[in-house]
């Protein structure tokens, strides 16, 4: 990897610096530029996170690790992207990386449906991995006056699946859905968990709580 870095493998990813990756022996990304279209844009955002003020930790395959700024989750074409410039976006090549923790939040790239995509890990264990997916739904503008939908806009989607060995499946985020990864003595558990401790079985942070109680019991 070509970062420009120090001993504590801290990086400034300025355009200079986190622009050699492209021309690397190894590299992990490539530069794009993407100048500011004056056209109207959509409203919402297809990036995950509101701002680029995020400090990121890099895992890469071969047991390294990095720090970097300015990083993001492009939804809408599945990548990681670093905003050298108003006008410049580095774009991460995942196939080197084992995973980006951002503001605490781990994120891996696995083969689902054909293609490989981005998911977080809302909770990992030797048995199951639960995942949240992302998506953005486009929603033409009409200039209709009964539809009040004068633009074009970009929503967030999430949605969460199960990975068992290689195995990755949809699930609801819901109780019934849940309890069926534990065993009925687990399942006891994790209910008696929730109702003490005021948790839900539909808030992502609070079933990583959960499952993580009821596999160690």
């Amino acid at each position: 990897m070509s970062f420009a870095q120090n001993n504590n493998n801290n990086v400034e990813n300025n355009g200079s610096q986190i622009l050699n990756v492209s021309s690397s022996s190894r590299s992990y990304g490539k530069s794009s530029a993407s100048f500011v279209n004056p056209v109207k844009k959509p409203e919402g955002s297809v990036y995950l996170f509101d701002d680029w003020n995020n400090r990121t930790i890099i895992h890469t395959s071969d047991q390294q690790k990095f720090s970097l700024k300015n990083i993001n989750l492009n939804i809408q074409f599945n990548r990681f992207e670093s905003k050298i410039s108003e006008d410049s976006i580095f774009s991460f090549n995942i196939n080197n990386i084992d995973r980006f923790v951002i503001r605490d939040r781990r994120f891996k790239n696995y083969y689902y449906n054909t293609t490989n995509r981005i998911f977080e890990i809302i909770y990992e264990s030797g048995k199951i991995s639960l995942l949240k997916g992302f998506s953005i739904q486009f929603v033409k503008g009409s200039p209709n006056p009964m539809l009040n939908r004068y633009s074009d806009k970009n929503i967030k989607k999430e949605s969460y699946f199960v990975k068992e060995g290689a195995s990755i499946r949809s699930i609801k985020l819901r109780k019934k859905d849940i309890l069926k990864l534990l065993s009925p003595n687990q399942a006891d558990t994790a209910q008696v968990f929730a109702k003490t401790n005021n948790l839900s079985f539909k808030n992502s942070t609070d079933v990583n709580r959960i499952l993580t109680y009821a596999f160690s019991n």
